[in-house]
């Protein structure tokens, strides 16, 4: 039976994942890609795209090793309307496309090594 109950997660997580990746699609297809700017060999990794229009942006992120005490450095995206405001589809927080730019972003990721998450920006009226 734990077999069965097992694979239904399965099913239900990969589900969730395909449609969370349905819904941000567009921008990973036809965005303009950009490499977000920060320390090199420090923290996390991540890859952004963003709307032609810059209405919205899609930023990966990724621990790449794991750390040992040391802070992660922000990352500093590229491409946004510098006058615009944007807000996080997932935690409802509005950040300024300056701020974003210029000091940049630090993700939560969740705890443990090789951890990942997606922060999905869309710019408010």
């Amino acid at each position: 039976m734990e077999r069965g109950a097992g694979l239904e997660r399965e099913l239900t997580e990969g589900a969730t994942l395909v449609a969370q990746y349905k819904r941000v699609r567009h921008l990973v297809q036809h965005g303009i890609t950009h490499r977000p700017r920060g320390p090199v060999d420090e923290g996390s990794a991540a890859v952004q795209y963003t709307a032609a229009d810059r209405s919205e942006a899609l930023l990966p992120v990724w621990q790449r090793a794991p750390r040992h005490g040391g802070p992660r450095p922000p990352l500093r995206l590229a491409g946004l309307d510098p006058t615009a405001r944007y807000r996080d589809v997932r935690t409802g927080t509005v950040h300024s496309a300056t701020v974003l730019g210029e000091y940049g972003l630090l993700p939560d990721l969740p705890p443990g090594d090789r951890a990942s998450t997606a922060v999905h920006l869309v710019r408010t009226p």
